[in-house]
């Protein structure tokens, strides 16, 4: 470990950007520099809570400063692209929250910006660094067929997350988060998808007709295999939580269960063939420490740029399909 550590700071604090922050705190290499809201009231009482660190309202303050060598991005979804490329073309290394951006163009935009700048950006999809979730990666054979769902209960439309152009509604705020786990597990791409819903649960409310809020499709990878995903508003299980998957790989199931905190491993015993179950509960992966680890050897992390490209493709290709009644093809963007 080196004895300089790495300047951090934040933009936008709230739920996300405390998350954010607390990861910060806790990491030995990481230095919290400062804070940055447009209310200035969240900025100072966040900055309060870690010694030393300053309070603003102005984004600039935190790119020209040369103490602050990663700046984490947690504000709403629309303004992500502009300052991304800002903090990039500053010379910042980057923590972004999802999704990358509302649209691939953005996120290519930002991409470019990276490029340049020669910087390294790490996506917070946060499921990715759940112990559980790993543990299915790396003990499940490459699953043949998966099915992941996000439902909830009914959502409060007066919240930034549902306005049409701030933050997209549900597919851009939670839907990324299952559809990068079930390109993750299934370790490639998915060239096809096809999908149905809509305004499900709000018809006539969400501000746009082409916002959705209900959404059913099934994903075509190019390795053969298939996934279904679910999101919704309609409910919640609690017997199931708000997240659940399921992956079968021919021979064992795991699922991924418990807000994705616990995983169920199901094979036949090798000598009864009597199906053996096993739960395990493995904690959480510390988020931050890739990135820290990507920026002291100059390598990428393990969460990319093109994992928040692919992920805003596959919202606006799902869209596309719910809107168009057909399939649609899945090509990544050259970047």
């Amino acid at each position: 470990m080196t004895d300089t550590p790495l300047g951090w700071g934040l933009i936008g604090c709230g739920g996300a950007g405390r998350g954010h922050a607390r990861g910060a705190a806790e990491h030995p290499e990481v230095a919290v520099r400062a804070f940055c809201d447009v209310d200035p009231g969240s900025a100072e009482r966040l900055a309060a809570e870690h010694e030393g660190a300053v309070h603003t309202t102005d984004p600039e303050r935190l790119f020209s400063d040369p103490g602050i060598d990663i700046l984490s991005i947690a504000t709403a979804h629309d303004s992500h692209a502009d300052l991304a490329v800002a903090a990039l073309e500053a010379g910042k290394h980057l923590w972004l929250e999802k999704p990358m951006a509302m649209t691939v163009a953005d996120c290519l935009r930002i991409e470019a910006a990276r490029q340049a700048a020669d910087r390294r950006l790490m996506l917070n999809f946060s499921i990715r660094f759940s112990g559980a979730a790993r543990a299915v990666r790396e003990r499940l054979g490459r699953p043949l067929v998966s099915h992941g769902q996000c439902t909830q209960a009914p959502a409060d439309l007066t919240t930034w997350r549902w306005h049409p152009e701030v933050g997209g509604g549900p597919l851009y705020d939670v839907g990324v988060h299952a559809l990068d786990l079930l390109c993750w597990i299934h370790d490639d791409d998915p060239v096809e998808v096809y999908a149905t819903g809509g305004q499900v649960t709000h018809p006539g409310q969400l501000g746009s007709p082409e916002m959705v809020d209900t959404a059913a499709a099934t994903l075509r990878f190019g390795n053969g295999s298939v996934a279904t995903f679910l999101m919704t508003d309609a409910g919640r299980n609690e017997l199931l939580s708000k997240w659940f998957f399921e992956f079968f790989d021919g021979a064992g199931t795991a699922v991924l269960h418990e807000h994705f905190g616990t995983a169920t491993f199901t094979a036949p015993d090798p000598d009864s063939g009597d199906l053996v179950s096993e739960t395990v509960k493995p904690g959480p992966v510390p988020r931050i420490g890739d990135l820290v680890a990507a920026v002291r050897s100059g390598t990428e992390p393990a969460i990319s740029s093109r994992e928040g490209i692919r992920s805003t493709l596959l919202v606006e290709r799902i869209i596309d399909s719910i809107g168009s009644g057909r399939p649609q093809k899945v090509e990544m963007p050259a970047f």
